[in-house]
């Protein structure tokens, strides 16, 4: 369906921008940058320059900020008339002055706000066809093809270099299918990890069936064969070879120390977070993470050289660790198998050049998690829990139902399978986790959690800054951060970052309140904190009565789209009233 084509089209596009109006006004607020006003009830108001006013229904969420109700969602400009409100990009330009952007920034921000209002309007088309209980009955990539996106970030498919047909072939949504495409390097140009290596074809059957492996092998021997015996094999995404990599690796594929070979191999669907791929023809095989130079919610997403070198030294340790440690017997470490990064030399030799440009050409094979999935277990990213369809039924709804568990069970569940052993891994072995949606997964038996999975181990864990654990020497090659900013991994990247939105659906779907919902997720945290020695917990203090508050939004129209040495870092915004303080205090 082409974009404005059809009125059933521009119906999901008005039903997209719906929706991320009441999410930008939700996020805005929440982040401090927005004040709406409370009109009595669930009714309020947001006052902005010009005389403009719009008005919604909404809930406070003890986080702070609102839940944003998408119908009825108003806008009236001076003594004008109050009309239907469907645009969040014309929120943000009525608020331009509150959010004192410049207007580069700003034109930056709107451009990754109008790709992803195309990409949520493909989304809509297909929730339109699918009820909450179809949804919940899938599992693994298939049912991420059907998630929103982040949460938090306004512009959440922003995807900046990405047009229709490039939606259409590669993004999740689409219920796309990739097909690799190889390339051969000279050995000395690449730097390889785990089972990666010249002449090494073990990741390759990873990615090929028998017949494709052979087909492979022929075309290395007929156009490379200099390097048919040293040279390393690359899987490359195809829209990264045609708009990036041809070029921008040009003097290489002159002097022939990168060949291409073409296309080869299983069938691949895209995830939630795009560049990483799961085998869609065998799904037992391994995850393909590849670098794609797209800016998409936060970053470039290009593959850092650093995580392809360590990230498989990481997952092994990080999984020795987890299964020396009774007390994480439900944690499933996804680890990589190794890895391929070819530093571009010409942007390597500058050395403080733009990461977008060092970051174009890796791949990284990470496990699947079909493999450590019982006959009646399934995996479901922690995603999936915020997810309703369009006539605003949560999945979780079905997962309780199957379970024959009480909504407060079903929780209780929940977080001592999520909240709980993350937080004793930070406590216990000094390592965080960047808990948030995406690389989370729930394993399910029956619809109840029974386990986790832990995905990209190289680039989201990260150990505390101090010598009082005892790391081996891969987990001392993590980032490390004091313990007062890791905490913020469990804090933040899955309380602020996935629950706070889950909590309002149960409010909404099974009448719980929002008090009792953090009321269950205290206790099963201060019953841990009660289980141990106090110094073991007293670092990682999740009772503070203030905590930052981590902004992406404010982040991305700051800086627009960035492209300096390093990734861009969050904003701070205004403190954040710790709300699992009141529902200690009430109870002692």
């Amino acid at each position: 369906m082409n974009p404005g084509e059809t009125s059933e089209w521009r119906e999901h596009a008005r039903l997209a921008g719906r929706r991320r109006l009441a999410q930008a006004i939700g996020e805005l607020s929440f982040e401090g940058l927005l004040h709406p006003r409370a009109l009595g009830g669930d009714r309020w108001a947001l006052d902005l320059s010009e005389g403009t006013f719009y008005q919604f229904t909404a809930r406070p969420s003890a986080w702070g900020g609102l839940h944003v109700d998408a119908a009825g969602i108003t806008r009236r400009v001076g003594d004008g008339p109050e009309e239907a409100a469907e645009s969040p990009v014309q929120l943000v330009l009525d608020a331009r002055a509150a959010l004192g952007v410049g207007a580069d920034a700003l034109a930056e921000f709107l451009e990754e706000l109008h790709n992803s209002l195309l990409a949520e309007t493909n989304q809509c088309a297909r929730l339109s066809t699918m009820r909450a209980p179809e949804l919940a009955s899938l599992s693994g990539a298939a049912l991420e093809q059907h998630l929103d996106g982040h949460p938090k970030l306004i512009a959440h498919r922003g995807r900046v270099g990405w047009g229709v047909a490039d939606l259409a072939a590669h993004a999740p949504e689409s219920a796309a299918r990739v097909h690799l495409h190889w390339l051969v390097v000279a050995p000395e140009l690449a730097r390889c990890s785990g089972i990666a290596g010249p002449g090494r074809l073990q990741l390759v059957d990873e990615s090929c069936d028998a017949d494709a492996r052979a087909r492979l092998l022929e075309q290395l021997h007929a156009r490379a064969p200099g390097l048919a015996d040293s040279g390393v094999l690359v899987p490359v995404h195809p829209w990264q070879w045609q708009h990036h990599l041809a070029a921008q690796y040009v003097g290489a594929l002159t002097r022939g120390s990168v060949v291409s070979l073409g296309s080869f191999g299983d069938a691949y669907a895209p995830r939630l977070s795009i560049r990483t791929l799961a085998d869609a023809s065998r799904p037992e095989r391994a995850d393909v993470k590849l670098a794609l130079t797209i800016l998409n919610t936060s970053c470039w997403r290009g593959l850092p050289g650093e995580h392809v070198e360590q990230g498989v030294g990481i997952g092994a340790a990080l999984r020795r660790r987890v299964q020396g440690d009774p007390r994480l017997h439900g944690v499933h470490v996804l680890g990589d198998l190794g890895g391929v990064h070819v530093p571009q030399p010409e942007f390597e030799a500058l050395g403080g050049a733009p990461y977008r440009l060092r970051e174009q050409l890796g791949a990284l094979w990470r496990e699947s998690a079909n493999p450590r999935l019982g006959p009646e277990e399934r995996e479901v990213a922690a995603a999936a829990l915020q997810q309703t369809d369009l006539h605003g039924e949560p999945l979780l709804r079905t997962w309780v139902e199957q379970s024959g568990a009480s909504i407060v069970g079903w929780l209780t569940g929940l977080f001592e399978r999520t909240a709980v052993p993350l937080y004793h891994l930070l406590c216990r072995h000094g390592i965080g986790v960047i808990a948030h949606g995406q690389n989370l997964g729930l394993v399910l038996r029956g619809g109840l959690p029974t386990a986790i999975l832990l995905r990209d181990v190289h680039g989201d864990v990260r150990r505390v800054a101090d010598d009082g654990f005892d790391h081996e020497a891969a987990l001392r090659g993590l980032k490390a951060l004091p313990a007062n900013q890791i905490v913020h991994d469990l804090y933040t990247g899955y309380f602020v970052s996935v629950l706070r939105f889950v909590a309002p659906l149960c409010e909404r779907g099974f009448g719980l309140p929002e008090r009792e919902f953090l009321r269950l997720l205290s206790r099963a945290l201060r019953d841990y904190c009660d289980s141990v020695p106090r110094e073991t917990t007293a670092r990682f203090d999740l009772f503070r009565p203030e905590m930052e508050r981590i902004c992406l939004n404010r982040a991305r129209l700051r800086i627009g789209h960035g492209g300096g040495a390093t990734r861009p870092l969050p904003a701070l915004g205004p403190p954040l009233h710790n709300p699992l303080v009141r529902e200690v205090d009430d109870e002692r």
